[in-house]
C-alpha cells in the first residue's frame, strides 16, 4: 500500500512539474509578444532586449600592403624565444607577433615587425608613409583590414612597452622596424583602424 502511495505521489509530482513547466517558458518566451501588446494599448514605445547585432571579424595577418611606401609583404608568424632572448626574423618576409592582437574591428594592437633592409621594411625609413595613407592587412580568414597612417615615433631598442596592454584600446596596426645609420632606433608606425572588406 504505501509503495502504490509513493508511486501515485511521484506521478503527480511529476505532472506538476510538467505543468509548472509548460506555464512557465509561455510565460517567458511570450514576453516580447506581451511587451509589444503593452506597449500597444498604452502608446508607450516597447523596451525589448535586442542581441549584440555585430560579429567580431578577425584573422592572423598573411600579408601587409602599404602602397605609399611600396611594401608588398607576406606575413609569418613571429615569436619570442625568453630563453634566447631573441624574436623570430626572416630575411625576406614581415613577422605577426602572436603575442598581440590578430587584426580585428573591435579593440586591441595589432603588431608586425621586420628587418630594416631593403628586402623588408627598409623603404619606411627611406620612404615613410604619408599621414593619412592606407595600409592593408590580408587575414587567414579572408578578411582585409584598412588603416589608416597617423604617426611614427622612434624608441630605444630596450623599450618593450608597445607590448602591454595590447588587448586594450580602439583597434589598431603598429609595424616596426629598425631605423638609423647603425640600426639604432626601433621606429614604430602607428595606424588606425578605417574599415574589414
Amino acid at each position: 500500500m504505501l509503495r502504490k502511495i509513493y508511486f501515485f505521489g511521484g506521478i503527480a509530482f511529476l505532472y506538476a512539474m510538467t505543468i509548472g513547466a509548460v506555464l512557465y517558458s509561455s510565460h517567458v518566451f511570450d514576453r516580447p509578444a506581451r511587451i509589444a501588446h503593452a506597449a500597444v494599448s498604452t502608446g508607450i514605445p516597447p523596451i525589448v532586449p535586442t542581441a549584440a547585432s555585430h560579429k567580431i571579424r578577425s584573422g592572423e595577418p598573411t600579408r601587409i600592403v602599404i602602397p605609399a611606401s611600396g611594401i608588398d609583404l607576406p606575413v609569418d608568424e613571429g615569436r619570442y624565444n625568453a630563453k634566447e632572448d631573441t624574436w623570430t626574423l626572416s630575411p625576406d618576409h614581415a613577422e605577426f607577433a602572436v603575442s598581440t592582437m590578430p587584426a580585428n574591428d573591435q579593440a586591441g594592437t595589432t603588431f608586425i615587425y621586420g628587418h630594416g633592409t631593403d628586402a623588408v621594411f627598409g623603404r619606411l625609413a627611406s620612404l615613410p608613409p604619408p599621414v593619412g595613407s592606407t595600409a592593408r592587412v590580408y587575414t587567414d580568414s579572408g578578411h582585409v583590414f584598412i588603416y589608416t597612417f597617423q604617426s611614427r615615433r622612434d624608441l630605444q631598442p630596450t623599450d618593450t612597452s608597445i607590448l602591454r596592454g595590447v588587448t586594450k584600446g580602439t583597434p589598431r596596426l603598429i609595424v616596426q622596424t629598425c631605423t638609423g645609420a647603425f640600426s639604432e632606433w626601433r621606429s614604430e608606425f602607428i595606424f588606425s583602424y578605417q574599415k574589414v572588406q
